[in-house]
């Protein structure tokens, strides 16, 4: 497969806004003003949307690819700390700031997505104020999920971590198979390779999931909800639709004046 995204057509935009939830919940004069502007590609896995090295010229709204935001250090360890699929978007950053950002986007399954110039996004930020605030709220949540990573990381075991990584990556898929090596589920969740293998062997004796040839496949959701730590309901509320759509519009509600003596 290609390492570079490739242009779908034809293809019906307004089809693929709706299956972006957050596209989906703009106002109808806001997706009209968008539509235009937005590219349908296919993204192949493991290609990079962002990063040191990569412009940040756009900004991509996944519908059905996933993508993770991984942090890189000088030795090129790396950890994951938010996941991306069709709830949200990628790039966001480039859309407030023109600095490099020392983050990467890399798509971990393959798939379509909308992309937009970010200036042209920036431009219709100002303009529109639920594109503005569904955005915001968006970017919070993410921020939110970074914060509750770092505490996960420190004070969770593997085993649970990994039953919620795999959790929080099915959620954005169609599907229960996922095409992921050892190596790059140690590199995404900070680990030695060794160390995962162990967590996943100890999964699939409980036939939880079950690993071959680089597929991992859920054999028993139920069973990896209840391994998964707190982390995991706590991240699903915090980008659900109803949550980011219910705290946008708590933004507008009239505010009631306090009296300081």
């Amino acid at each position: 497969m290609s390492n570079v995204p490739e242009e779908l057509q034809p293809v019906n935009v307004m089809h693929e806004i709706e299956r972006n939830d957050l596209l989906r919940e703009l106002s109808e004069e806001s997706r009209n003003r968008l539509l235009p502007h937005l590219s349908p590609v296919t993204l192949p896995a493991g290609h990079v949307l962002s990063g040191v090295r990569y412009s940040g010229a756009h900004v991509w709204f996944p519908t059905s690819s996933v993508v993770t935001l991984q942090h890189v250090l000088k030795d090129s360890c790396s950890a994951q700390f938010g996941i991306v699929g069709r709830e949200g978007a990628v790039g966001l950053p480039a859309l407030f700031s023109d600095r490099t950002c020392s983050d990467h986007a890399v798509v971990l399954q393959g798939g379509s997505a909308l992309k937009i110039s970010r200036l042209t996004l920036r431009s219709e930020f100002h303009r529109s104020q639920d594109l503005r605030d569904i955005l915001m709220q968006y970017s919070w949540a993410m921020m939110q999920i970074a914060a509750q990573t770092v505490a996960c990381n420190t004070h969770h075991c593997l085993n649970d971590r990994l039953c919620t990584w795999l959790l929080l990556v099915m959620d954005r898929m169609h599907g229960n198979h996922l095409s992921v090596t050892y190596e790059e589920l140690a590199n995404l969740l900070g680990v030695r390779r060794e160390a995962v293998m162990q967590s996943a062997r100890r999964l699939q004796n409980a036939e939880l999931i079950e690993h071959r040839r680089g597929c991992l496949s859920i054999l028993d959701r139920q069973g990896l909800e209840a391994s998964a730590c707190e982390c995991y309901a706590s991240a699903r509320r915090t980008v659900s639709p109803t949550a980011l759509h219910d705290t946008a519009h708590r933004r507008h509600e009239p505010v009631p004046m306090v009296a300081y003596r």
